[in-house]
């Protein structure tokens, strides 16, 4: 098991491809709705590396086996009062790698990328009936709202998300 912080997606664009499309397909509430084309997967994804060209995004893998089997993104703040924080965005572990402790080792990951960046906060949004939102409490994020209805799942139903933030102390340690 690997885990990268990567500056160019193009190696790995089919796997990326194939994890979103499993994630998607498989009721993940990152923001999109099943059914999800490779075309659109893909479109994402080259539009997902542009931002990291720009330094306007953060990404991170795990590989398993020469595959990724998971993925995470930080998104930075470009506005001067906001230099110190960022959002943790779009989750993924392929549905046949879950549960194995993947979700909370890309966001030990992100911690580390973020510190190491000098961002000191972190912040994301769940699906409030979600896995994950559980493992972020258990990773000491701290829910500071729910919005009622705030996603909406492929057979129509409105759901609740709930916010966290988690503090984090920057570090000169390199991720790498």
């Amino acid at each position: 098991m690997e885990l990268l912080k990567v500056d160019n997606l193009n190696p790995y664009l089919d796997d990326l491809v194939e994890l979103l499309c499993d994630a998607v397909d498989s009721g993940a509430p990152i923001g999109f709705l099943p059914p999800m084309s490779e075309s659109e997967a893909k479109s994402y994804w080259l539009s997902i590396n542009d931002d990291l060209q720009a330094n306007a995004r953060q990404v991170l893998l795990i590989r398993e086996d020469n595959k990724v089997v998971g993925s995470v993104q930080i998104a930075m703040s470009p506005k001067a009062n906001a230099l110190h924080r960022c959002d943790v965005e779009k989750l993924m572990v392929h549905t046949q790698a879950r549960e194995h402790g993947l979700g909370g080792m890309l966001m030990q990951g992100v911690e580390r990328v973020a510190a190491s960046m000098q961002r000191q906060l972190l912040i994301l949004e769940v699906r409030s009936d979600d896995i994950a939102h559980d493992m972020y409490v258990n990773m000491g994020y701290i829910p500071f709202g729910e919005v009622p209805g705030y996603t909406r799942s492929a057979n129509g139903m409105l759901h609740n998300a709930t916010f966290f933030y988690k503090e984090i102390e920057t570090t000169h340690e390199v991720f790498s």
